[in-house]
């Protein structure tokens, strides 16, 4: 056990950017994950538990090995980046909750915290429970942790306030970037892991409080609706993204990019583009009800369990019926909780004692839940489906469970050959798709990444329909393949590991 104090001091100067690493520190990762599932725990058991106790000893753990190297263990956040010892951590897969721990540290306005080489014994418990418990609704949250720490009179651990930003900019642009494609990635990047934070916070919010402030979530989205507005490929490739523990956040995040830019291709406007991305984002709070080893079990599931499963609809929607100021945004929440395990010809869950007419946005809602379900091998099935093959098995269902308007339009975002999907080209070259085109869903945009020999590239192209003149044939996708078969990880191609210097100027192969 490690007692804790707040030392009130500046806050600290923003390490040099010469501390950027490409990877991790292999000390700091343990460090920073059991510090989140810590602080996590805190907040929905007492210190008795052994759930919270298990996660307090594995974060002790992982502070004896920073201790044995003889340095103090420093952890500072500034301008969207965490730093551990001096060295910038990346927000890669590894790190990839890196975006849940930064939004616990700003919404404490918390810079720092430093735990000097073998503290003395103490309270890590109430510390921690400090932490969980402070409110982060107040004016100046830090004042308040720190005034908790006082009192307990805690010692070994000190803490610093957040610095203000040294600029706007997300600080995701790392200095030498010029390539904009580049920024756009990593501003949409940011953003979408700001959007499962805000996802995961109120879940926290409803699980632990049965209560939560929507502002937050309504202001994610309004970044969300003017994001996929201006560049919506770009949060589209992160979707593709399934390898996290808490999937089930992401899913939420997922579904709500989907379901933006299906009501955009609606023609749906800003205030209906609000309503839909809330429920979008809110349309599995039920599950906040159930055993979370329930949502997570890695077989599949029996009987009890489905039984289990199917009551998610209707506790979302009484979940959010009980919340103390329920308005136009709430109560179409409320309906795409409760119907987007419905079809249209009346089947699906929870079974209705008569026909219902589905609200829009539980008709746009189900379609992209379904998508994202079937391609991540989470929940509902356990083996995930390649991208085509779900398309395909959901334009086969069309006007027997799917509104063939909602339907047309989400072909058009993703496309007959959604990103991500592995492909041979008709000349022997193994591709990824990264884009689609909307006007013409056969031809996508893609990154070779091998040629027709199996050498490794990286090249940018942009295929044409399948079209045969009599000069010559188009290049065009000629077979559909399996990631895992062929060895190939898609997500070292898209979106989180994209850099300028892979990037080659695209062509258009005719």
């Amino acid at each position: 056990m490690m007692r804790l104090v707040v030392s009130h001091v500046e806050p600290p100067a923003i390490p040099p950017a010469t501390s950027t690493s490409a990877e991790p520190s292999i000390l700091a990762l343990p460090v920073l994950k059991a510090l989140f599932a810590a602080w996590r725990a805190a907040g929905v058991y007492d210190e008795n538990n052994n759930a919270y106790k298990s996660r307090r000893q594995e974060l002790t753990a992982a502070l004896a090995a920073v201790f044995a190297t003889g340095a103090d263990c420093v952890i500072t956040y500034q301008n969207d980046y965490f730093f551990f010892n001096g060295q910038r951590l990346n927000y890669d897969r590894e790190f990839s909750f890196g975006r849940s721990l930064a939004g616990r540290f700003t919404n404490l306005q918390l810079g720092g915290i430093t735990i000097s080489v073998n503290p003395p014994p103490g309270d890590l418990d109430q510390a921690l429970l400090a932490l969980a418990s402070c409110d982060v609704r107040a004016e100046r949250p830090y004042e308040l942790l720190a005034e908790t720490w006082t009192k307990l009179g805690l010692t070994g651990v000190t803490i610093t306030p957040l610095a203000p930003k040294t600029s706007e900019r997300l600080a995701m642009e790392q200095p030498g970037d010029t390539d904009p494609i580049v920024l756009r990635k990593r501003r949409a990047h940011a953003l979408f892991h700001r959007t499962e934070s805000v996802v995961q916070e109120y879940w926290e919010h409803v699980r632990d409080r049965n209560s939560f402030d929507a502002s937050a979530t309504r202001r994610i989205v309004h970044q969300l609706i003017d994001t996929i507005a201006n560049d919506e490929e770009m949060l589209l490739e992160f979707t593709t993204l399934k390898e996290f523990d808490d999937y089930t956040y992401y899913h939420s995040v997922n579904v709500a990019i989907y379901s933006i830019a299906v009501g955009m291709r609606l023609g749906l406007g800003r205030v209906r583009l609000t309503q839909l991305g809330m429920a979008a984002l809110f349309h599995d709070i039920g599950k906040v009800k159930l055993p979370q080893e329930l949502i997570r079990k890695p077989e599949e599931f029996d009987e009890n369990d489905w039984a289990q499963i199917k009551r998610h609809p209707t506790l979302g929607a009484l979940t959010l019926a009980s919340m103390r100021h329920i308005d136009a945004q709430i109560g179409t929440a409320m309906a795409g909780a409760f119907e987007h395990h419905l079809r249209m010809d009346g089947s699906g869950y929870p079974t209705l004692s008569r026909p219902r007419e589905l609200h829009l946005y539980s008709r746009i809602i189900m379609l992209c839940d379904v998508f994202d379900a079937m391609t991540a091998g989470r929940v509902y099935q356990k083996v995930p489906t390649p991208p085509d093959e779900a398309m395909k098995r959901i334009v086969y269902k069309g006007r027997q469970w799917y509104d063939p308007l909602i339907l047309k339009a989400f072909i058009n975002v993703l496309g007959l050959f959604p990103v991500g999907t592995l492909a041979r080209l008709s000349d022997g070259a193994v591709a990824v798709v990264t884009h689609n085109v909307p006007d013409d869903p056969f031809a996508p945009e893609v990154l070779i990444i091998r040629d027709r020999d199996g050498n490794p590239i990286r090249s940018h192209l942009r295929l044409k329909a399948r079209e045969t003149t009599a000069a010559e044939e188009t290049i065009h996708i000629a077979e559909i393949l399996d990631p895992k078969v062929e060895g190939i990880n898609i997500h070292d191609y898209i979106a989180v590991n994209y850099r300028s210097e892979d990037r080659q100027d695209q062509t258009t192969i005719s």
